[in-house]
């Protein structure tokens, strides 16, 4: 290194502090990583640390802006050294024998750098760095305009950032007389027309008809407040101190600006929901009281001011928060308000658990249509997490339903739940609803549900009557249903039809062999299973295997064909029994109080399946089959039969 040359940058006289630490950057225009601005940082406002390491200085900078700094001295120093250090390339790049320069940030950085820095004065306690000013030039990707730069830092300087101002200004916005309430806690938004985030709107949300959660802790960057309401809408705000703070204090903080992406020195805010947010924000907070028990936030309030994108219009809110509140949302309306939708009488049974589903014409989700499901024709599952019922349907359709009572309950209780949305999107204070299957469901939800009488053993719902209303997407057509169960009915599907139907399709005489194992299939003109053909295979030509699980029976048939057939019994059966199996749809989306048939092959299968089969003997060891006689009849999507006769022994 050389004594610096004559008429290097420098600042220009009063650019800089006379004292405390600084970092001060000059762009020139044109210059892409300062993009032709000037930036002074102070520990007032940004946070700068130093770092030096043998012949390396490291310096980063998180304020409005971040950037790094990275100056290396050649190789045969072992410490920094003052004088100049010229003819420089990027670092870690560079030439060692000269040292090296690099000063990024804002996503911006040089491909290559030329360069020199001088240090001015250097010291240190040892090994240990302790004071540096060092000044630096730098051309991005071979002699464009300079960045130019001075540091002075030292060690005892002690200055900090300053508090919130103490009081708050006056003037800052509050909200009118009388629209917040005089007791209890609350959340209060007023949004200026042209607000993307308020919409121009104002919100009042109080622990009566909304879920107002508060969280505090102490983060790298400084105390954090997290507020969520969930209520009609739902919110999010983050509330960010100063990171010279551990606990939120009284007082103005100002020019802040999007958490996370924040001054750390200042603070920073956010308020956003609906599926709106700020890309940018400028704003203020103020916090007119806070209490903490130990490091436990207890009460709060506070006052904020958020402007989108460069400016916008306002949203301004008020939280007033106290741990002591113990306010929550009512429980259901008892009794139930008269007039609301009941079945017509006569049409669910006197007795026994069902589902009744009565869809207005125009109605999406049961597309104008009646349902009534029992346990004798459809698998009803209910279950009753907490104060909530879930309940599916598996039946000729298949139906889930779910009903969320409000936060403030541990299980369900008799009484209205009204206006109500879609669970699980739902405001908590009101409750939620949600009915949906056959592939449709509404993307939003108004309606309500009433809880007849319910029972309860401990925690373990074991009896309910459920009457609800859905509309899908604000329309008017609704979807009505009931509900009634009841633990105690041990109700099931029957068992297969002995003897068969008379008329049912069996093989004509001569065409299937007088003994031995056996696959017959006659497919009917038009069916897209058998295309038209008769096919009978034996073990003399093909493979024929048979497998057994429970009343499900499959047959795989390798030969001049191949082909697959499932059979299954309805779920009251332990293994499949002589008799009629009829209405039956595709296996394995059947109906399981039914059973399910498919045969398919050759590439071609069933979209849906109607069908029956008919098992007219069976035998079993123990649980395993070991003979079977069975006929069946498949339609193809409503078209033409396919008929098969399988004769198998073991």
């Amino acid at each position: 290194f050389t004594a610096p040359p004559a008429g290097l940058w420098r600042p220009g006289a009063g650019a800089t502090p006379t004292t405390g630490n600084y970092v001060y950057l000059e762009s020139q225009a044109g210059d892409y990583i300062g993009v032709g601005d000037d930036y002074l940082y102070t520990p007032a406002d940004a946070v700068i640390t130093v770092g030096g390491a043998g012949g390396h200085l490291a310096v980063s900078i998180d304020g409005y802006e971040r950037w790094t700094g990275d100056f290396e001295v050649m190789n045969g120093i072992s410490f920094l050294e003052e004088g100049y250090y010229g003819g420089l390339r990027r670092y870690p790049v560079h030439n060692p024998a000269k040292g090296g320069l690099s000063w990024s940030g804002e996503g911006r950085g040089c491909n290559t750098v030329t360069g020199w820095f001088v240090i001015d004065s250097v010291t240190y306690d040892g090994n240990t760095l302790t004071a540096i000013d060092l000044r630096f030039e730098q051309h991005c990707e071979g002699g464009g305009p300079a960045l130019n730069g001075e540091i002075h830092w030292d060690v005892n300087d002690t200055t900090s950032v300053p508090g919130p101002v103490v009081p708050p200004p006056a003037g800052l916005w509050e909200p009118a007389a009388g629209v917040t309430p005089a007791a209890g806690n609350y959340v209060y938004l007023k949004s200026q027309a042209g607000d993307n985030i308020g919409q121009g709107r104002s919100y009042l949300y109080t622990p009566v008809d909304s879920l107002i959660d508060l969280s505090a802790s102490d983060t790298y960057r400084g105390p954090h407040l997290g507020v969520s309401v969930s209520g009609d809408e739902n919110w999010t705000g983050d509330f960010q101190g100063m990171d010279s703070q551990i606990r939120l204090e009284v007082g103005y903080y100002a020019d802040l600006q999007r958490y996370p992406s924040d001054n750390p020195v200042k603070g920073a805010l956010s308020w956003f929901g609906e599926g709106r947010a700020c890309i940018t924000l400028t704003g203020w907070i103020a916090i007119d009281s806070v209490t903490y028990d130990g490091d436990t936030l207890t009460a709060i309030d506070l006052r904020f001011e958020q402007h989108c994108d460069s400016g916008g219009p306002a949203l301004n809110g008020e939280i007033h928060w106290d741990a002591n509140d113990t306010a929550t949302a009512p429980g259901p309306v008892v009794p139930p308000p008269a007039g609301l939708w009941e079945p017509p009488p006569g049409v669910t049974p006197a007795t026994g658990n069902y589902v009744y589903l009565d869809s207005d014409m125009q109605d999406w989700v049961g597309q104008g249509q009646t349902y009534l499901y029992t346990q004798v024709d459809s698998v009803l599952d209910v279950s009753a997490p907490g104060a909530r019922l879930e309940i599916s349907i598996a039946g000729d359709e298949t139906w889930s339903g779910k009903f969320q009572g409000m936060y403030s309950l541990s299980l369900l209780e008799a009484g209205y739940y009204g206006d109500v949305q879609r669970y699980p999107g739902n405001n908590p204070a009101k409750g939620g609803l949600s009915w949906t299957g056959e592939a449709r469901g509404c993307l939003m939800l108004t309606g309500w549900f009433v809880i007849d009488s319910v029972t309860y053993d401990g925690d373990t719902l074991t009896a309910i009557d459920l009457r609800f209303e859905q509309h899908c997407e604000d329309g008017v057509p609704a979807l009505h249903g009931k509900i009634h169960w009841d633990v105690n009915d041990t109700t099931s599907a029957p068992g297969p039809v002995v003897p068969p139907p008379a008329g049912l399709w069996a093989p004509a005489a001569g065409v299937t062999p007088a003994t031995g194992n056996y696959v017959y299939l006659e497919s009917q003109p038009g069916d897209f299973i058998g295309q038209g053909d008769n096919y009978l295979y034996t073990p003399v030509d093909s493979v024929i295997d048979l497998s057994a699980n429970g009343t499900h029976v499959g047959l795989h048939v390798t030969g001049d064909e191949s082909w697959t057939g499932d059979f299954q019994g309805m779920n009251s059966l332990n293994y499949l029994e002589p008799g009629y199996y009829g209405d039956l749809q595709r296996y394995p989306f059947h109906n399981p109080t039914k059973g399910g048939l498919d045969w398919n092959g050759e590439f071609r299968g069933c979209a849906a399946v109607t069908g029956w089969f008919v098992v007219d003997s069976v035998t079993y060891d123990a649980a395993t089959l070991t003979a079977v006689d069975l006929r069946f009849e498949q339609h193809c999507d409503g078209g033409p039969a396919l008929n098969g006769e399988i004769h198998w022994s073991q």
